[in-house]
């Protein structure tokens, strides 16, 4: 949540459109444009061209948004200088709705000549463009999701943060590991003076919650859970594979994200910690479809998109498909499963809220 980048699945399938399901991945991308832009300035003239690198781009125009402040900013500094946009994703990636957007009336380089666009294709826990060659590297509610898919005892939760015992344990090491790995492939590729600026989902501390923190999306994954119980409890979903199905991301604190840079070698010699942080007063933060609660039909339908964009291949491939005989069983469980998510939003419009806490980090490359 929100992008997927360890799946095979196209992020827009089983969608009727990407953009109208991804308000909240442009709201966060929105947050960051003074961030954004602050950082281009900061870097000045880069020879032979300033090369920007977005990791986890995703198809829509949340990805657009996330470059176009890099590249006005270093036109107005810089007005003849060239500039090198990488878009960096999975495969599975709409490269072909993403690449329609760049180049469209709406996007970044519009008749710019000294602009050109290029894509990375692969796992950003890998090194994904050439050493020393980045100026700008950007990642939006991208790298709390983890390197791959995990198989867990963990009857009760579908989710990290309701975790307990030796599974808990096992996903943190997990998550920690992935962090270090995507900080080290990035160190590579950053050049010297290079920022590297990740907003990714977080996690806040909160006595009343079974591990002592409130996670970002907390009442999202709930519902997921209430629909899922209520769908193996009508013989619609194996119970074993329920039982061990957890989504595989992890949402940091502080604490964790900022831990492993000093404590690993590498990243403590490599990276200088500009800015690490929850970001308080979000737009929208503690429901991300606020403006829509007044309308039962319509935040329902909101929060249906929402989930099938960033949920839809994880609960296919590693829920819903293994409970299924082929694939026409699976589709038909998929319909009734958010046929009863539809039902859950319209009736609660309270308890399964998205909430939103965004981890923000700014490294600058040593």
């Amino acid at each position: 949540m929100f992008h997927d980048p360890g799946r095979a699945r196209r992020a827009t399938e089983g969608m009727v459109d990407y953009d109208d399901n991804s308000g909240a991945q442009r709201q966060l991308v929105g947050h960051h444009t003074p961030r954004i832009r602050g950082l281009v300035d900061r870097l000045g003239r880069i020879d032979p061209e300033l090369r920007i690198v977005d990791y986890g781009c995703g198809p829509g125009t949340s990805a657009i948004e996330a470059v176009r402040p890099a590249v006005e900013a270093y036109r107005a500094n810089v007005p003849e200088g060239r500039i090198a946009v990488c878009h960096a994703d999975q495969p599975g990636n709409d490269w072909n709705a993403l690449f329609a957007l760049a180049t469209g009336p709406a996007g970044y380089h519009a008749g710019d000549a000294g602009v050109r666009t290029e894509a990375a294709i692969g796992s950003f826990y890998q090194q994904m463009v050439a050493p020393g060659s980045v100026a700008l590297g950007t990642s939006f509610a991208a790298s709390h999701w983890l390197s791959r898919a995990v198989r867990l005892h963990a009857p009760g939760t579908l989710w990290f943060a309701d975790l307990v015992g030796d599974a808990r344990v096992t996903l943190a090491a997990q998550a920690r590991q992935d962090w270090i790995t995507f900080l080290r492939c990035r160190a590579v590729e950053l050049r010297p003076g290079g920022y590297l600026l990740v907003s990714k989902l977080g996690s806040v501390a909160d006595p009343a919650e079974r591990n002592g923190v409130a996670a970002s999306g907390r009442g999202v994954y709930r519902a997921l859970q209430h629909v899922a119980e209520a769908m193996a409890e009508d013989g619609l979903i194996d119970r074993p594979i329920l039982d061990r199905f957890v989504f595989g991301l992890w949402f940091m604190t502080v604490d964790e994200a900022r831990e492993p840079l000093a404590a690993d070698p590498v990243l403590a010699e490599v990276f200088t910690i500009e800015e690490l942080a929850i970001e308080r007063g979000v737009a929208r933060q503690a429901d991300v479809f606020a403006d829509a609660v007044a309308d039962p039909v319509t935040y329902a339908r909101l929060y249906v998109g929402f989930i099938r964009g960033f949920a839809d291949s994880t609960l296919r491939t590693e829920l819903l498909g293994p409970s299924a005989a082929d694939e026409a069983a699976t589709a038909r469980l998929a319909d009734e499963f958010y046929r009863r998510l539809d039902v859950l939003y319209r009736q609660d419009r309270d308890a399964y809220a998205c909430e939103l806490w965004p981890l923000t980090v700014v490294l600058r490359r040593t």
